[in-house]
């Protein structure tokens, strides 16, 4: 049941293709929480492929932290994923942009694959009074 709920909401997601400022079609890949580093190196993988399967655009890893986060918890996972997609997946530095995107409701990671030319419209969003940023040791999550 949870993975038809997971490729419905892919599905949705892809059906309505975001366009950047310069009007041309992005098209989100993937979209994800909190999920374990061996889930998330398989979705990686997937990414790499199709970044590597079209040479001329440009992979996009958002990440956006939850109500309850970490200080530099965004970073530090978009840090950890590019390094994984660049080291181990050979993608070059150039074709993988990582943006830490603020605070949201939840803890969230969005891959975009923009075609060349293009760029991804995205805000930064600061946090509130509800969120709560912790200066967490180590790599505990809240």
């Amino acid at each position: 049941m949870r993975t038809l709920l997971l490729l419905l909401v892919l599905f949705l997601f892809e059906a309505v293709p975001a366009t950047t400022g310069a009007g041309n079609p992005t098209r989100a890949f993937d979209r994800y929480g909190r999920i374990r580093w061996e889930d998330e190196k398989a979705r990686l993988d997937n990414f790499a492929i199709q970044v590597t399967n079209e040479p001329t655009a440009t992979g996009y890893f958002l990440v956006n932290a939850g109500k309850l986060s970490c200080k530099g918890e965004a970073q530090e996972h978009a840090f950890r994923a590019r390094n994984y997609l660049m080291k181990v997946r050979q993608i070059p530095w150039n074709r993988i942009i990582w943006r830490d995107t603020g605070y949201g409701d939840e803890f969230e990671v969005i891959m975009w694959i923009v075609p060349k030319g293009a760029y991804l419209d995205y805000e930064f969003t600061p946090p509130t009074a509800q969120h709560i940023v912790r200066n967490c040791h180590g790599h505990a999550k809240p």
